[in-house]
């Protein structure tokens, strides 16, 4: 039969294994790749609220002996609806609001006295009980999820594809440099390039990103190594304070400083083993993920940044002549 701890213990182990099956999966991952159709986990975990937010609803209804008050559901139509309600909202709120319906039930349940758990009622003819209404429904519902998600997340790892990353990483970084290096001096340092930097300041704020991208990476893949300190959750506060620390160096210097973070990164890639890029764990700012999704954001920071490049050279370069 079991005690109220032991139930509530068991639905805390029910939610920590679907946790589970998400841990170290990159926001991109958990927000962008379909489980099946087109679900991502994060609807996955948006329909697993709408069921909390239902146990929240008809818990007090089945003590009270009220379950013939308990309304149908169309269940299709309400998995739909439980998605479309978080689909505009941040995958910070969807994880934040899951752990809070689970907390409410848990809640709940912890006030209820073990009789009404087994105690028969009637709901429109059928016979119910909190344990088999509800508390095994919620078990086996997040045990299916975790272990779909736990297949799902086998297939996005051999997915990975270190060669497509290498040539990424390569092809991004060409197209910038060839460009940063038509540029004249004077118009590298020319200030108010982009916002108020200097192409200058661009080139060094890349190079110093890499480099602590290079640090994480080289931390997922020897835990040995020392960890990075994460980046300030404001990234823009953290780009000033890096652009400030850099305002006295000259363009040669931060030219040859991107050429060294190249370098560096080549000989890291270079060592890395086939399994190596399947590693997970955080990166050097709020987010988590694999070794290879981590050296993506290298490559496409670079993307990020080339119209930056373009648009400053057509300015300085493509005007005609007055």
């Amino acid at each position: 039969m079991g005690s109220i701890a032991s139930i509530i213990a068991d639905l805390k182990f029910g939610r920590s294994s679907l946790f589970e099956s998400i841990e170290a999966l990159s926001e991109r991952e958990l927000t962008a790749i379909p489980v099946y159709d087109d679900w991502t986990v994060k609807d996955v975990l948006a329909h697993i609220i709408g069921w909390d937010q239902h146990v929240i609803k008809i818990l007090p209804m089945i003590l009270q002996n009220r379950t013939d008050e308990i309304p149908g559901i169309d269940v299709e139509e309400y998995n739909q609806q439980t998605r479309v309600a978080w689909q505009d909202k941040s995958l910070a709120q969807v994880l934040a609001e899951i752990e809070s319906t689970h907390q409410q039930i848990v809640d709940i349940l912890t006030s209820v006295d073990h009789v009404d758990i087994d105690k028969r009622r009637e709901r429109r003819g059928r016979t119910i009980t909190i344990r088999s209404y509800v508390i095994d429904i919620m078990l086996e519902h997040e045990r299916q999820h975790a272990v779909e998600i736990e297949q799902w997340r086998k297939t996005v790892d051999q997915a990975i594809d270190p060669e497509a990353v290498k040539t990424m990483l390569v092809q991004t970084r060409a197209k910038f440099m060839t460009v940063l290096d038509r540029f004249k001096e004077d118009d590298v340092l020319a200030p108010n390039a982009i916002g108020d930097w200097s192409i200058n300041d661009v080139v060094g704020h890349i190079a110093d990103w890499e480099q602590v991208i290079l640090k994480g990476a080289r931390h997922l893949n020897d835990p040995s190594r020392p960890a990075v300190t994460p980046v300030s959750d404001t990234i823009e506060e953290w780009n000033q304070i890096m652009a400030a620390t850099r305002a006295d160096k000259s363009w040669p210097e931060n030219y040859q400083y991107l050429l060294r973070t190249h370098l560096a990164m080549d000989e890291f890639v270079a060592t890395l083993k086939p399994d190596a890029w399947k590693l997970r764990g955080p990166y050097p700012w709020s987010e988590q993920g694999s070794l290879a999704e981590l050296l993506t954001h290298a490559a496409e920071h670079y993307t990020d940044h080339l119209p930056d490049l373009e648009g400053w050279y057509k300015k300085r370069y493509d005007q005609p002549n007055a």
